[in-house]
């Protein structure tokens, strides 16, 4: 039996806004669209959406479901060094299991209240948040995150993930070392190699704050006068003056796996010449960055680029987790720089450009014959039927679909 979804507009990034159009389902595939005359032969059970925008799914391309418990417990901070040693305390004296998964519950359920369908989730605890995520049936980038304190034993917890995610066509499997400032130099090595025999992709939060370029020039920073005391090891990083974080991965050979570059909100006009060189993937987080005290991204440079997506970071970083509130965000930034086809930009970067950072772009991220049926819709209420989503946000998200199943929204 096929869905036909029925709407007054369908939106895709590769096709731009058709009026009058039917969204057809078998199973959990997009099977085709066109006018509904085009499918009378078809038997069919109909979903009338009436005077509604039909989409393809939100993907939010970076979150820490994991990290909702930390957001009442922050206390004020003046810089980035400064919450990040809140943060390495509050991990450290956390130790209930029941907290760390009800806040994976709550992230989840949050993110598709506002529209999201695809999460990539960056998990540090060793996959007890695997039979949540698999429960919820949300479509999941898992990044396995990776850090000193768990490197040694990183190819055996990596080989067990794996064995637990393999033939799962909701949750692929990436690896994520955390930072540059908390891995060995030698360490990317090892990653490289197992990101190799797994056949997976890597990503890493880079170029966050301004404290991490001067680390990495080997300046006065507060990683050395301050983060470093918190933990047992101090990280054996070979820096170089004159270098920049994204040069320094360069340098390493890493950049040839095409990692997914989370923040990027502290670049210079190499490190552009870089990420268009190469065409890296980045995700910025907008939000997040003023959250934390920090500059915000190169939004003009960022909307222009073909390969750019949008994130939230986790509760840890950022007032809440409603992906339509960081989409409306940037669009009141964006707003001030004209830039042309402003709605369609930020639509493309919220939805295909998540699917090509987390590697799914075969998958979801358009509307496409054969693609999953990840979908989204909203009531209209605007001549500009774009333009509700930026004005009424999660109000008017009325239908969410994952892997052609119908999700509750309330």
């Amino acid at each position: 039996m096929y869905k036909i979804i029925d709407c007054k507009f369908l939106y895709c990034p590769k096709n731009g806004l058709l009026e009058n159009q039917s969204l057809i389902i078998k199973n959990n595939n997009i099977f085709d669209f066109g006018p509904l005359e085009k499918f009378k032969k078809l038997q069919y059970k109909r979903i009338d959406l009436k005077n509604s925008l039909i989409m393809p799914g939100f993907v939010n391309a970076h979150i820490h479901l994991e990290l909702n418990w930390v957001n009442k417990k922050l206390k004020k901070f003046n810089n980035f060094p400064g919450w990040l040693e809140q943060i390495i305390y509050l991990k450290k004296m956390m130790l209930k299991k029941n907290l760390i998964l009800k806040s994976v519950k709550d992230s989840i359920k949050y993110s598709i209240q506002s529209g999201v369908t695809t999460v990539g989730q960056i998990s540090s605890y060793k996959g007890i948040d695997i039979p949540i995520i698999k429960k919820s049936n949300i479509r999941c980038g898992y990044f396995f995150e990776i850090a000193n304190s768990n490197i040694n034993n990183f190819q055996y917890d990596l080989e067990k993930i794996n064995s637990i995610l393999k033939e799962n066509e909701l949750i692929n499997l990436m690896i994520f070392p955390h930072s540059i400032y908390s891995l060995n130099t030698s360490s990317w090595e090892k990653i490289k190699k197992n990101a190799k025999k797994f056949n997976i992709d890597i990503g890493t939060h880079l170029s966050e704050s301004y404290d991490e370029i001067k680390f990495i020039q080997n300046k006065k920073n507060r990683f050395d006068s301050k983060i470093f005391k918190l933990i047992s090891t101090q990280p054996n990083v070979k820096r170089k003056n004159n270098i920049t974080p994204l040069g320094y991965l360069k340098n390493l050979k890493i950049l040839a796996n095409k990692p997914t570059l989370v923040h990027m909100n502290n670049i210079n006009n190499n490190d552009k010449k870089i990420i268009m060189n190469k065409n890296l993937p980045i995700t910025i987080c907008p939000r997040s960055n003023i959250f934390l005290k920090e500059k915000m991204p190169d939004l003009k440079f960022y909307l222009e680029y073909e390969n750019t997506a949008l994130g939230t970071d986790g509760l840890s970083s950022n007032k809440d987790l409603d992906f339509l509130n960081e989409i409306k965000f940037l669009y009141k930034e964006c707003k001030k720089l004209k830039i042309s086809n402003l709605e369609e930009k930020i639509l493309n970067i919220a939805t295909l450009g998540g699917a090509k950072n987390l590697k799914l772009y075969d998958k979801i991220g358009t509307l496409e014959k054969n693609k999953f049926a990840d979908i989204i819709g909203f009531k209209i209420e605007n001549k500009n039927p774009l333009k509700t989503i930026f004005k009424h946000g999660r109000k008017n998200l009325k239908f969410l679909m994952i892997n052609g199943k119908i999700k509750r929204l309330r």
